[in-house]
């Protein structure tokens, strides 16, 4: 439909990530292609992007979009919020459906002032109905509605319903929709919609994604492939936000991306595909573990294929014992195989923390645990253990240990001394100082059983080397005379 950078523009929305579904090209309707473009002019719209405002970055962006149009395109642009402040009737037909004329669409778009509201779902209903009135089966054939919208709809309305109830009437559309600067807002029901007219939702968060997403939106044919993968994401019974991202199989190239919300008008999440292999990625949104699923699946003869993923939630209960007691240690949970922490604490000795109870993303971890009280702080890992839904399922480690108590002294009086503790291999595990209170000399150690050096060096400079086992369970003590 672009009779240049049409191309350009697909590419630079893929490689950003940006589309919602790439779709093949199909044969163009009869008659000329038809294009009606509705523009957010409400108040908001003079907001800055960069130091612009965005209705300026939309007038020039839309001026150029009309200079690239096929000469036979026809076009109408709709308006809304452009001449009053808080009426949801703002909506204005600016340009009718008609033969293009670049001119007359570039002073209309430049003669919009922001003010009102945001109408959307009165809006693409007044498309309709402009559409109702054009040649073809009830509606233009092929024609391609445009939405570029900087916010959501507040009037009331619910687009997704209106959008949906226009497809069962019978008018033939693609409704695309372009998000313009709406990153940080629930664009569920814009997606939604999108997702009823059999088009795209497109995200635009400055000039030229605004650019690459209109001359997308206006290249891409009116007819969409008859293939379907229709993903559902649930947890704990209920609809679950999720992204989705599909890659040819062969290429590993994106053949789309879209995202479920928990709105049953976009979950199921449904993404139109021509036929082949495919490759899926859905990860859940705002949930740590376990969170991403993996699938390939086949379209063939226009089919659907319909994918329900899980991410309920189990338990995972961690228990922590030193010589068979309650005792404090770190956990890390980190997904099998892989580096992914899906959760961290501590376990404490209090029965009311330990054992540790946690609600995990149903999937398989490795638990990784570190002894808080044992000098060395030693480290168990234990093997996979599986999370199931709505499960529950306890890991335990006993960590072995202990005491060394090593004091420094002269004659039978406490001295000032340094000690390191070194195990078998000739890695220090512990240190301190005595000092020359009884609160502090002999110096206490818990350790894991085993031979160990102690190195007992007076402040003084004298010092003395002992060797000693630990016995779990057991005490040790030993008082050290550095020039003895």
């Amino acid at each position: 439909m672009l009779s240049r950078k049409s191309s350009f523009a697909v590419a630079v929305l893929l490689c950003a990530g940006l589309a919602t579904t790439t779709l093949a090209q199909a044969p163009a309707p009869d008659g000329p292609p038809t294009v009606l473009l509705i523009l957010d002019a409400s108040g908001s719209m003079w907001g800055q992007i960069d130091g612009e405002n965005k209705i300026v970055i939309a007038r020039r962006v839309l001026g150029d979009l009309v200079e690239d149009l096929a000469a036979d395109t026809e076009v109408g642009v709709i308006a809304y919020g452009h001449r009053r402040e808080g009426d949801c009737d703002d909506i204005e037909t600016v340009v009718p459906i008609g033969a293009l004329d670049p001119a007359a669409l570039k002073g209309a778009v430049n003669g919009l002032n922001p003010k009102g509201k945001t109408p959307i779902t009165r809006s693409v209903s007044q498309a309709f109905d402009l559409l109702r009135q054009r040649p073809g089966q009830g509606g233009s054939a092929g024609a391609t509605v445009i939405l570029v919208s900087d916010g959501l709809e507040t009037c009331g309305g619910d687009p997704c319903a209106t959008v949906r109830a226009a497809k069962e009437q019978g008018i033939d559309f693609v409704l695309h929709i372009v998000g313009f600067d709406v990153a940080k807002e629930d664009v569920s029901s814009l997606e939604c919609a999108a997702q009823a007219g059999g088009g795209l939702f497109l995200s635009a968060e400055n000039a030229g994604e605004l650019s690459a997403a209109l001359e997308a939106a206006v290249a891409l044919p009116a007819e969409i492939p008859t293939g379907r993968l229709a993903v559902k994401v649930i947890a704990d019974g209920k609809l679950q936000d999720a992204a989705i991202a599909v890659t040819h199989a062969e290429s590993g190239e994106q053949a789309g991306v879209g995202r479920t919300y928990t709105d049953p008008g976009t979950n199921p999440r449904i993404v139109p595909l021509p036929d082949g292999k495919y490759r899926a990625k859905v990860t859940a949104v705002g949930i740590r573990g376990a969170a991403t699923r993996h699938f390939e699946f086949e379209i063939a003869d226009g089919a659907t294929v319909e994918r329900e993923e899980d991410f309920s939630t189990g338990e995972l209960v961690i228990g922590v014992t030193r010589n068979g007691e309650p005792s404090d240690a770190t956990f890390h949970v980190l997904v099998a195989g892989t580096t992914d922490e899906a959760a961290s604490g501590r376990t404490y000795t209090a029965p009311t923390s330990n054992p540790k109870t946690l609600r995990i993303v149903s999937g398989t971890y490795e638990v990784k645990i570190g002894s808080v009280e044992i000098s060395g702080h030693p480290e168990a890992i234990l093997g996979e253990v599986t999370v199931e839904p709505r499960g529950s399922v306890a890991v335990s480690h006993d960590f072995a240990s202990g005491t060394l108590k090593v004091g420094a002294q002269r004659d039978g009086t406490l001295v000032d001394a340094t000690l390191n503790v070194t195990d078998a291999n000739g890695k220090s595990v512990a240190g301190g100082r005595t000092y020359t209170s009884t609160n502090s000399n002999p110096k206490t150690f818990e350790l894991e059983p085993g031979d160990y050096r102690v190195v007992v060096s007076e402040i003084r400079g004298e010092k003395k080397e002992i060797r000693v086992t630990v016995i779990q369970g057991e005490t040790v003590e030993r008082m050290v005379d550095p020039g003895g």
